[in-house]
């Protein structure tokens, strides 16, 4: 089985050399180490057979033999490239220490080429992975809540940016406050948000308005968790901002259509009711007259049966609903009767009418109309 290796921790390597500075940066001690690492012999650099500036880099070894040469500070750090063995360039970091008493200087690298090489894939799969985000259309968005509770952007893709209102340029340039876009309204919604995620870790999931360029309001929904601590202690949310206007203007809509449905339900003469094909008897809508006949008050008949007739019928209740079922989706409509046990113990025997309506959205809804025989 394959295995994803980069992600492996990796052993550094060490290795040690000591350079004389009064002869050209001669190496004149080393280990084993670096002996196998640039291919000369042990016996061969105790001979001063090899110099620093001959494993160095060209384009790194003038920089590097100026470090060397300073004295303002006993410890030296720096990173450059070196050659080995087999030719290759190999990134190390070294640490040098001069001796006070003589030109002796004690250098010692890290083989850190593996760590150079991880941290280059990684900016290149980060850079990839904001290619592929401002592809997203949702708006994907990376802020920090500061000390005096603004939410501050630190990264918001192209779609964040269209339904914000701003751009890159503009949002990176100063201070950008998401708080300052939340409709006032609904702050206290998100800051109440904000501060359970914070005490809990559970995600955010709400819908808010917020201000656009255009100075309208947009419904968003808005999910969001904390991904990290920054240096400074600030969470780090990551968000998905979705634009939801329009299923928003569309659940108005619907809401209103319902409310002219069930105010007409409820003036109609006679005793009619709405359900589902599934659910025969559970009612959805009921009008006045229904509710007068079987003796409940619109909110009894809600919370003590459910606005489910099956609780008042008198007789097989699943024989009746599967009767009714069948009919429906055969000819469309039909006719049942059964008794009803009304309040005060009074018995109503019933003519039940159906009719199944498809409605423009596709759905199936059933009107029903009950005569007190």
């Amino acid at each position: 089985m394959s295995e994803n290796t980069d992600e492996k921790a990796y052993e550094v390597e060490f290795l040690n050399c000591v350079v004389d500075k009064s002869q050209d940066f001669k190496v004149v001690d080393a280990d084993s180490h670096f002996a196998d690492f640039t291919g000369v012999h042990i016996s061969k650099i105790h001979q001063g057979k090899l110099y620093l500036q001959d494993i160095v880099n060209p384009p790194d070894r003038q920089a590097v033999l100026e470090k060397l040469r300073k004295k303002s500070s006993p410890y030296i750090y720096m990173d450059f490239d070196v050659i080995n063995s087999n030719g290759d360039v190999i990134f190390v970091h070294c640490s040098a220490q001069n001796d006070d008493a003589t030109p002796l200087c004690r250098l010692v690298f890290a083989d850190v080429s593996k760590s150079r090489e991880k941290t280059e894939r990684l900016r290149e799969r980060a850079s990839e992975i904001k290619n592929l985000i401002d592809l997203v259309e949702g708006g994907v968005c990376v802020f920090c809540v500061t000390p005096d509770m603004h939410f501050e952007a630190r990264y918001l893709n192209a779609s964040c940016c269209r339904l914000f209102g701003t751009s890159k340029e503009s949002y990176s340039e100063r201070d950008y406050h998401l708080d300052d876009l939340f409709y006032a309204e609904d702050k206290t919604l998100v800051y109440q948000a904000i501060g359970r995620t914070m005490a809990t870790g559970e995600p955010i999931d709400l819908e808010c308005r917020i201000k656009t360029h255009k100075n309208q309001l947009s419904w968003c929904k808005c999910n969001a968790a904390v991904h990290h601590i920054d240096e400074n202690g600030s969470p780090v949310f990551h968000a998905v901002f979705t634009d939801v206007s329009r299923v928003k203007a569309a659940e108005a809509r619907a809401d209103k259509a319902y409310d002219r449905l069930a105010n007409i339900l409820e003036n109609l003469s006679g005793a009619v009711f709405t359900s589902a094909v599934e659910k025969p008897f559970k009612c959805d809508l009921v009008s006045g007259e229904l509710l007068s006949h079987i003796g409940y008050t619109r909110a009894q008949f809600s919370e003590r049966f459910g606005k489910s007739l099956s609780r008042l019928i008198d007789g097989d209740v699943p024989a009746l609903e599967q009767e009714i079922k069948t009919e429906l989706f055969r000819n469309g409509k039909c006719t049942v009767e059964y008794t009803l046990n009304a309040k005060g113990a009074r018995q109503l025997r019933v003519q039940d009418c159906r009719r199944l309506i498809t409605q423009k959205d596709g759905s199936m809804v059933v009107l029903c109309e009950l005569t007190v025989n």
